[in-house]
């Protein structure tokens, strides 16, 4: 059972740098295509401009499907993928967590 937490774990690793490549190429298809919809965004970035504030506007951006709005096929798909690769990073992630702690389990008393 370890072996398939610890590559749960490896794959959720490689899973946040993937995710951090999807984010740039959003902002960079809004920045370049969508001045406005980035701008009301709050201009975010992965790490210049990386606050909560700007984190919350991009999962709403991609979680209400803000994007289809735009009418840009490359950046629905990339939104739409982004969204699908969010709920399997979370499935994993909630399953390792649980699945980590119901191994702990309380402490017997003796």
């Amino acid at each position: 059972m370890n072996e398939a937490f610890s590559a749960i774990f490896g794959l959720l690793m490689v899973m946040v740098f993937i995710w951090f490549i999807l984010l740039k190429a959003i902002f960079i298809r809004l920045e370049k295509n969508h001045q406005g919809k980035y701008e009301e965004m709050g201009k975010p970035s992965l790490f210049w401009n990386n606050s909560m504030k700007t984190g919350f506007a991009t999962l709403k951006f991609i979680g209400r499907r803000e994007h289809k709005e735009l009418n840009n096929p490359g950046l629905s798909k990339l939104c739409d993928f982004a969204l699908i690769f969010f709920i399997v990073y979370l499935v994993l992630f909630f399953g390792l967590f649980f699945g980590v702690f119901s191994m702990v389990g309380p402490a017997s008393a003796t």
